[in-house]
């Protein structure tokens, strides 16, 4: 009995893992929002190992994005602002469709209006549900910037706001996104090394597939690093997991077995 419990260990941990790989950035894409009277497009540099990509530019709202339809995944990685100077956006978007609909993931470092909103010191997810396609127009500077109130097509999902709430120059932060593990449910954790500063679950279904990226609005000279996906299957409240089925039928098989025992 010992060995055969042995085997179901290790058959159960097998069948519940997720398969995590280092992400290249080769077949990644770059997009900028160009707005008339903006500050232009970004300038995505991709390092000779295809493991990290910097943002040069103070720019346009600007993506770069992995061209991968993903319904239920992971993903982990690293920004890093490498310059004392300025103050703005930095982050990742999920769920893309097009340059209108997506969910986003931004961070401020500092308080500040621009394009008559105002953007908050801290962290935000955001929905923005535009009009259809790959227009530049589609959405506006404002709806973008503005981070502590619905505006227009953009839609505030949660917030971190407040003092000591922004990042801090040259520090180097971990972020891990969850995206439809649960039907509709996004987690995001950011952690300063060791410290947690940010842990958050938004459930929202209008978008359930998209595309993953890198997001930049107006701030040069950041790193996005040591990028790790984990394609996890979508959970299903009406379906028995792997290891339940399995156990089950162990233990069927375990009363089946003690029953003919007693009968001898």
């Amino acid at each position: 009995m010992a060995r055969r419990t042995v085997l179901v260990v290790v058959f159960l941990g097998f069948a519940m893992s997720a398969s995590a790989a280092p992400v290249n950035l080769e077949t990644w894409s770059e997009l900028t929002l160009n707005f008339p009277g903006g500050q232009g497009a970004g300038n995505w540099v991709l390092a000779a190992d295809k493991t990290y990509v910097d943002q040069t530019l103070n720019a346009d709202p600007s993506f770069f994005l992995n061209n991968l339809d993903l319904t239920s995944y992971s993903m982990d990685g690293s920004w890093q602002v490498r310059t004392a100077s300025d103050d703005d956006y930095m982050g990742f978007v999920f769920g893309y469709q097009d340059s209108s609909n997506f969910y986003l993931f931004d961070w401020k470092q500092a308080n500040q209006s621009y394009v008559e909103t105002y953007a908050a010191e801290g962290m935000t997810i955001k929905k923005l549900t535009g009009a259809s396609g790959d227009g530049a127009v589609d959405l506006s500077l404002a709806e973008l910037w503005e981070n502590e109130h619905d505006y227009g097509d953009m839609q505030v999902l949660a917030q971190n706001h407040g003092s000591a709430m922004g990042w801090a120059d040259n520090a180097l932060y971990d972020f891990h996104l969850d995206f439809g593990l649960n039907p509709g449910e996004i987690h995001v954790v950011v952690k300063d090394g060791a410290v947690t500063v940010w842990d958050v679950t938004v459930t929202d279904t209008t978008f359930t597939s998209g595309q993953f990226g890198f997001y930049n609005y107006s701030q040069q000279a950041v790193r996005y690093a040591n990028f790790e996906q984990t394609v996890v299957p979508p959970s299903d409240p009406t379906v028995p997991a792997p290891g339940a089925i399995l156990l089950g039928s162990l233990g069927t098989g375990l009363v089946g077995w003690l029953r003919r025992r007693r009968s001898l």
